[in-house]
């Protein structure tokens, strides 16, 4: 293929890339280092409560947004630079958490806890996915013909159920008085709340990943097969 005609087959992409991925990115980036306000007054508010001898009179100095000519809010923009950034890293607080060796108080920060979350379910996730995908097409292929075609919608279902229905069935299995959870609780003869610990809500939303997407990696390698 030649390059004018490959740059011509991509550049429609490419142009719809730049212009709904790259785009909002560097502007959502450079709007960051900027915060807008709204210009306030300082008020005095007297504010007088009936009695029936005398009146209690209460002032209070509260802010007030001051408008416009057009009656519009007033705003300010002010370059901030990377408070945003230190606001969420916190990087006094995980300085201190690493120097004392606290991997608790580190994760204990919103930004830190977030990250582990996301390395953890990514590479929990993405090997068992390839794999599963990988094990469900080699045995697939090595399937007879004639239950080929009923075998490939079945291992294909988890894919072609949407997530909203993905997730109204784990509802429906794990969360209150789900079935999963009551048939655990008899036999258990404990109650037993699974959306109360926050490491059961990571592994459901693990399998739950597994299970949806392990299909698309088995179309994959079966294409390759």
């Amino acid at each position: 293929m030649k390059f004018r005609t490959f740059a011509a087959f991509i550049a429609p992409s490419v142009l719809m890339m730049m212009i709904f991925i790259a785009a909002p990115l560097v502007s959502v980036f450079i709007q960051s280092f900027y915060q807008t306000q709204p210009i306030v007054d300082m008020v005095q508010v007297e504010t007088r409560t009936p009695g029936f001898v005398t009146q209690t009179c209460v002032t209070e100095t509260k802010p007030r947004p001051t408008p416009d000519d057009a009656g519009k809010m007033r705003t300010e923009t002010n370059f901030i630079g990377w408070q945003r950034y230190g606001n969420v890293l916190e990087p006094a607080k995980a300085r201190d958490a690493i120097r004392n060796l606290d991997p608790a108080a580190l994760l204990a920060i919103d930004f830190w806890g977030a990250l582990r979350f996301m390395l953890t379910f990514t590479f929990i996730t993405l090997p068992l996915v390839i794999g599963l995908g990988l094990a469900i097409a080699i045995v697939v292929n090595n399937t007879a013909r004639s239950v080929r075609g009923p075998v490939i919608f079945v291992s294909l279902l988890p894919f072609i159920i949407t997530p909203v229905i993905g997730a109204l069935a784990i509802c429906w299995l794990f969360v209150g008085d789900g079935i999963r959870t009551r048939a655990m609780e008899h036999y258990s003869g404990t109650d037993i709340a699974i959306f109360a610990q926050g490491r059961a809500i990571e592994i459901l939303m693990m399998f739950f990943r597994v299970w949806h997407v392990a299909p698309f990696a088995f179309v994959i390698f079966y294409a390759g097969l």
